[in-house]
């Protein structure tokens, strides 16, 4: 008997060699390739990883610090979202500044609270947002709160990663995105607070800067100086760089594009101004606010730092609750103070006149009137979107011994603070 010859058989071919043919769609492949890019990804691996720490000690510390070992073990699932509504069904109607944006946000600013704060103090972009996200979803405030404050801190660690690299290298914009999202009071990255949105807005701004982009520098300044007064201190740098770039030639400065991007950056807060002088008769009532804050104006800008030392030492028991607070604000204010010296030393100048702008700022409107015992209340949350100090920390990190420690600290405090806050415990 004879074989039957049999014919050659083509080895099978993946769809995916055979031009024209893929397994996925191009614009899948493009997606996934721009997803494992390092500035895209390393940013965002960052970021679920911090949001999921958030999650974890939300879940942990509402439960377990809510409950007794001998007494009724209820369900505290409905309680977990209000927890970042800083607990108002654990312990009352407690939101701190939470609760001013989201009352801006369905109110407006015709209104005071008994104490006679005002919402004034606090500027409009975040609560123009939440109100148009509640609009556009149907979705409660504080939940388009809290997801417009963690898309914007995701927005914001992509260009700060950018920013650092342009700036430094790759393995320092890891490390600076790192260390950023887990500071001691990176738990306001995740409340529905402005802190996520200044980031981006003021990262955003340094970044098209350094690349001579005026007019995108110049828009994302207005949009921080609509989200807080130091935004406008972006125009600082930012006329400085394009005077830089045009080598300082009066000629050349006024032939390009860049005054009116630094014309742009105090748009914000002017509209700002006229909206304040139109519905409650004071273009400044956001600074004259202040004072029932017990805020006030001096020259002497080290009088909250020698208070702060005397609220330690001298005023506050020891072991106390206000020491402790001012513990906080004195160590983590003072660091950054010094590190702010260093980091202007190192990275390019216009970074050094963002520093020493903000710290004037700062350090001039101390909370020292009527004796109040936490004179630089807020420093240590107003010193989270410094992004140039956490630069500068992302070389530092180059030390192994300097990042591990970093890490240990960081996120010890971070956890201990988020604990306390959703529980409705005031951190600084």
């Amino acid at each position: 008997m004879t074989r039957m010859q049999r014919e050659p058989v083509a080895p099978l071919t993946p769809a995916s060699s055979v031009p024209g043919r893929s397994s996925h769609p191009a614009p899948w492949r493009a997606l996934r390739a721009w997803i494992a890019s390092p500035p895209v990804r390393e940013p965002l691996a960052v970021f679920v990883l911090s949001r999921g720490l958030f999650l974890l000690l939300t879940y942990f510390g509402v439960i377990l610090f809510n409950s007794q070992l001998h007494g009724p073990h209820p369900s505290f699932l409905h309680q977990l979202l209000p927890a970042w509504n800083n607990a108002p069904l654990l312990l009352g109607n407690r939101r701190w500044d939470t609760e001013w944006y989201l009352g801006i946000a369905q109110q407006g600013y015709g209104w005071k609270r008994d104490a006679g704060t005002s919402p004034a103090a606090f500027f409009p972009l975040y609560p123009l947002l939440i109100r148009a996200g509640v609009a556009l979803t149907h979705r409660s405030y504080i939940v388009v709160a809290l997801v417009v404050s963690n898309l914007a801190f995701l927005a914001g660690l992509g260009y700060l990663w950018r920013l650092a690299e342009r700036e430094t290298d790759r393995t320092v914009a890891g490390r600076t995105a790192l260390y950023i999202a887990v500071f001691p009071t990176a738990l306001f990255f995740f409340a529905g607070y402005t802190e996520s949105l200044f980031l981006l807005l003021s990262v955003a701004s340094f970044f098209h800067m350094r690349r001579r982009q005026w007019l995108l520098a110049g828009l994302f300044g207005a949009f921080a100086s609509a989200m807080r007064v130091t935004g406008v201190l972006l125009v600082l740098p930012l006329v400085y760089e394009y005077a830089r770039d045009r080598n300082f030639s009066p000629r050349a400065i006024l032939s390009g594009t860049g005054l009116l991007g630094a014309a742009l950056v105090p748009v914000g807060l002017l509209t700002f101004m006229v909206y304040l002088q139109q519905t409650v008769g004071d273009a400044l009532a956001f600074t004259h606010s202040q004072v029932a804050w017990q805020k006030i104006f001096t020259p002497w800008l080290w009088a909250g730092l020698l208070e702060s030392f005397r609220q330690i030492f001298v005023v506050q028991p020891w072991a106390s609750f206000y020491q402790a607070h001012n513990v906080i604000n004195l160590v983590l204010g003072g660091l950054f103070l010094a590190l702010s010296y260093f980091a202007a030393r190192q990275l390019p100048r216009a970074y050094g006149i963002y520093l020493a702008a903000f710290w004037l700022v700062t350090l001039a409107s101390p909370a020292i009137a009527g004796g109040y015992p936490v004179p630089l209340i807020s420093l240590s949350r107003y010193i989270l979107t410094l992004f140039p100090v956490f630069l500068y920390m992302g070389m530092l990190g180059r030390r192994q011994a300097v990042h591990d420690a970093y890490l240990v600290l960081a996120v010890g405090m971070l956890a201990l603070l988020t604990v306390q806050f959703v529980n409705g415990g005031w951190v600084i």
